[in-house]
């Protein structure tokens, strides 16, 4: 069929032929309406009484109601979904989905009448053995799961994850024995997986994703699925997973990214993870073989698959990029995917570079300078309301904003210094983002909040304007209890000379000390043109040795105090894991000093 109509361009005004959102079918906008996030749709209500009606006979916001209570149980006794609208007073659901974000952001802002509930290990979450210490963490609406290792230097360096229901307060599962610490932890709640990577200490041998089921089962691993790359073996950096996500036409229902770095280069592959039987009939393809437990696998290239409910991986997308990708910091959407590189030593130009691969044509789109040579990334997400956007923190505390579409850096702040990537974590809050920035003791609470459709001249300057921090909370009292604990994990083993744990560290300090003061020494006002050359290479010599020294006194007061060892977050609670194992938990909808300031008035 030819059509003479020209094509038309989506950046022109619409014109008096055009088809608008109001002309389709009801079914067609419902299944639109579905896919937006609420702040888009309060925003598309005010636009006409059409749109208004038609928005509240697809009942949008029970369902924004009911996806918020499936996401986070643990709000379901602030929401109450069975009563009918017309009980609901005026504004109905919207007026209850408005209200309790209203109310859980009061809570959140500083407020000198509120301060959130603060617990220290008394929650079910944190039980461990004897000889054990909880050394990460993860925490989704459902489920909280902690990483357990051993408590001191004498004891045996196993690993177990632990995963507990937050509606039942009860233990569901555990992985035990693993030799390796589970460092980059993904999971899927509704498809009933867990993957995190297992170390390969063999220069020649990629790393292992190993593959699990989040709840428990008679046997929860599910398979051991192999990074194969060319030359020396690959070398996970990061992992993310999303649910149910689009790739072209085909909708997937976890999809995880995967960058891996080997031989000065990197590669991120994307891979769709699908709960599946296999078996001789299934899996004809295969030569199947017996095990000495009895058990039958076929063998792939990417390792072993077991006969049974197991799960499949394909990969669905591939990308090289240029340059080694930075540790533990990636994020994706059907769009856009984000991660960050640095140049080999042998390079000159050694900043770390934002690479933008956009997700239709599997390429590389940008790649931005970000941060300066030897400034780790700590956290980096994609904006959840505005698409195009990402949003970024660097271990020297600059947090950064960049636009995707157009390949520039939108606006830096200036925050408090992370210690670590695992003390950086960012969370959607009802269309905002919210970062959560741990230093030693103290956890910043940032809010970065988007302008919908704005013009761009408008854009930057919204977002300069709404960089916001919002409150700072603090392990900084009950921190001297555990002080104790910390020296005797750091004790030697039994047998072993005892040696101050800070000496190696003093030494070297005293020692940058010593080239500090020399550099300093030799930096004069140079009197020749070609003294200028030497005395610009010093002071490069003498910032590289002053940001060592900065890092070296960060190690020391770690070590012989208490610190934030990892930060998580939803939109209640606050949970902050120390070097000790202590889990502090700061929940924002219960404070005493609050009922107590109301009841005085």
């Amino acid at each position: 069929m030819d059509v003479d109509a020209p094509i038309g361009n989506p950046e022109d005004p619409p014109g008096d032929g055009d088809t608008n959102i109001q002309q389709l079918p009801e079914d067609c906008l419902g299944l639109i309406l579905d896919l937006l996030d609420p702040v888009t749709v309060a925003t598309l209500e005010k636009t006409s009484r059409h749109m208004y009606s038609l928005i509240q006979t697809h009942q949008y916001w029970r369902r924004a109601l009911k996806k918020l209570v499936l996401k986070h149980p643990y709000l379901g006794h602030k929401i109450d979904t069975e009563t009918e609208e017309e009980d609901l007073g005026k504004e109905g659901c919207k007026g209850v989905y408005k209200n309790l974000a209203k109310e859980l952001n009061l809570f959140w802002k500083k407020n000198e009448k509120f301060k959130p509930l603060t617990l220290r290990n008394d929650q079910y979450f944190c039980e461990k053995d004897e000889r054990q210490k909880i050394v990460s963490m993860k925490v989704t609406g459902n489920y909280f799961i902690t990483v357990l290792g051993p408590r001191t230097r004498s004891d045996l360096a196993v690993y177990s994850l632990r995963v507990f229901d937050r509606n039942t307060k009860k233990k569901i599962n555990e992985i035990s024995n693993l030799i390796d610490k589970p460092e980059y932890l993904a999971f899927s709640p509704k498809y009933n997986i867990m993957v995190a990577k297992s170390h390969e200490t063999c220069p020649s041998m990629p790393d292992t994703l190993n593959i699990w089921t989040l709840e428990f089962q008679s046997d929860p691993f599910l398979r051991a699925y192999h990074l194969k790359s060319s030359g020396l073996g690959a070398r996970c950096t990061a992992l993310v997973l999303k649910e149910d996500i689009f790739f072209g036409s085909l909708k997937k229902d976890c999809v995880v990214m995967c960058p891996t770095r080997y031989n000065n280069k990197s590669v991120v592959r994307f891979l769709a993870l699908t709960r599946a039987s296999f078996c001789p009939d299934s899996f004809p393809a295969g030569a199947w073989k017996t095990d000495s437990a009895g058990d039958r696998f076929v063998k792939t290239n990417n390792g072993l698959i077991y006969e049974g409910h197991k799960v499949a991986v394909e990969e669905v997308g591939r990308v090289h990029i240029p340059h080694l990708v930075q540790l533990g910091v990636a994020d994706f959407t059907d769009k856009w995917a984000i991660l960050f590189s640095e140049a080999p030593k042998e390079l000159p130009d050694r900043n770390i570079h934002l690479i933008v691969l956009d997700m239709a044509n599997m390429s590389i789109r940008h790649i931005l300078k970000a941060y300066e040579p030897r400034i780790a990334v700590y956290g980096a997400s994609l904006h959840q309301q505005e698409p195009d956007v990402a949003v970024a923190v660097g271990k020297d505390g600059y947090l950064k904003v960049f636009d995707l579409d157009t390949g520039r850096e939108l606006t830096n702040q200036r925050v408090p210094k992370p210690m670590a990537r695992t003390n950086t974590t960012i969370i959607d809050f009802f269309g905002t983002t919210r970062f959560m920035l741990g230093s030693i003791t103290d956890i910043h609470v940032f809010d970065l909040q988007f302008p919908l459709y704005p013009n761009p001249e408008a854009k930057l300057d919204r977002i300069e304007r709404r960089r916001e921090h919002i409150r700072t909370v603090s392990i900084y009292g009950e921190v001297w209890d555990m002080v104790e604990e910390r020296n005797i994990q750091l004790a030697p083993p039994p047998g072993v000379h005892i040696l101050d744990p800070l000496m190696q560290l003093q030494q070297n300090l005293a020692a940058l000390n010593q080239v500090n003061q020399a550099i300093e020494a030799n930096i004069v006002r140079p009197e020749l043109p070609e003294e200028a050359d030497r005395v610009e290479q010093l002071m490069v010599e003498f910032r590289a040795v002053q940001q060592r020294i900065h890092d070296l006194n960060q190690e020391m007061e770690a070590r012989i105090s208490v610190a934030i060892e990892a930060v998580a977050a939803d939109l209640r609670y606050i949970f902050v894991l120390t070097n000790t194992g202590d889990i502090m938990t700061f929940d924002f909808c219960e404070s005493s000093q609050l009922e107590e300031n109301i009841a005085d008035e």
